[in-house]
């Protein structure tokens, strides 16, 4: 075993430790870093809202290392909750299923469903498994702010009052999809994407498809009953806006942003609006990768990166070429990252 190797597992053997201490350690996941802790410590849940000051209505997702160990939490499991995990897990997918009694109240925000992912990183995987028990976990970060995708941004986060495994950079970037599977009838379902990520609707229809049963898509939802449903979320440091209009001229786009962020409310769902403290001057351009999927992986990172160097504001300009379905899961993270959008 290398140097780096050994590192590791003595970071996983003292935050082991830790979670068994009914304590919370950042956690690396393929997605995003999650600020873990026991599902069955009613301190360490109550200690992952306190220290991401995270209001008790958001719910957490409980993270598990099998398929036996995720039909455990709930208090049921269909075909079609076995057929998605048989084709995604481990990976970014959360499937929101009626909860087991086991699962607190205060994990599930109050509700009946509880949404169950089983992370594709080892060292996620390795940590449930020498907790035993799964571990819930939402993103590494104060509440409404950008996603860790690095260990040092879990530290920034936390001014190093966490522990965190270094897991390297994750490998997706943006938060699971959330899916919500309800059973209506025998063999009908309906089906709802809550939040948007890596696996596409497209992908889950392909699998659902192919079962002998009826089901439907509900666009109409409760995006409470998901994480990241605020309408901010992921917001950097800085004055951070998207411009759908590619062919706006920089000299129009001072001039709107100077107006327009100004008009902004302090505050939106207990999330504080990020606005300029003078006179925007300078703005830095975000530019991202035209490959969705690499651009998932850049987007947390340069936001933190952008939040360091403190220019006036930070703009996003969409243009009008990016269409694959991956996309629609980008501009969510996006338009909630965001101060303002402008067209």
């Amino acid at each position: 075993m290398n140097e780096r190797a050994l590192e590791i597992q003595k970071q996983i053997v003292l935050a082991v430790e830790h979670l068994k201490a009914d304590d919370v350690v950042g956690m690396p996941t393929e997605t995003v870093y999650g600020l873990a802790g026991r599902i069955d410590s009613e301190v360490a849940i109550k200690k992952i809202f306190s220290t991401k000051e995270r209001p008790f209505f958001d719910p957490l997702i409980v993270h598990v290392n099998s398929i036996e160990q995720a039909k455990s939490c709930a208090s049921e499991w269909s075909e079609v909750s076995q057929a998605l995990a048989q084709a995604f897990w481990p990976g970014p997918l959360t499937l929101v299923l009626p909860k087991a009694d086991k699962i607190s109240d205060l994990i599930t925000s109050g509700l009946t469903t509880v949404g169950l992912r089983w992370p594709n990183h080892p060292i996620a995987q390795e940590m449930i498994e020498r907790v035993g028990v799964p571990l819930a976990a939402p993103s590494a970060n104060k509440f409404g702010r950008t996603s860790p995708t690095k260990a040092q941004h879990v530290k920034d986060e936390f001014s190093n009052e966490v522990l965190v495994v270094d897991g390297d950079a994750c490998s997706i970037g943006i938060e699971s999809t959330v899916l919500h599977i309800k059973t209506m009838a025998l063999k009908k379902y309906q089906l709802s994407i809550l939040r948007q990520g890596a696996i596409l609707k497209s992908q889950i229809d392909l699998v659902v498809s192919k079962l002998n049963i009826d089901y439907s898509w509900i666009e109409s939802i409760d995006k409470k009953e998901s994480p990241g449903h605020m309408k901010h979320h992921y917001m950097p440091s800085i004055p951070f806006v998207v411009c759908r209009n590619s062919q706006m001229k920089l000299s129009e786009l001072v001039v709107r942003l100077n107006q327009k962020l100004q008009e902004l409310p302090d505050e939106v769902e207990g999330v504080k609006i990020i606005k300029p403290k003078a006179e925007i001057k300078k703005i830095e351009f975000l530019r991202l990768s035209k490959d969705p999927t690499q651009a998932a992986r850049e987007l947390y990172a340069q936001l933190r990166a952008a939040s360091l160097r403190n220019p006036d504001a930070l703009c996003f300009i969409q243009g009008p070429d990016l269409h694959q379905e991956m996309w629609q899961s980008l501009f969510d993270r996006l338009y909630k990252a965001a101060s303002l959008i402008i067209d």
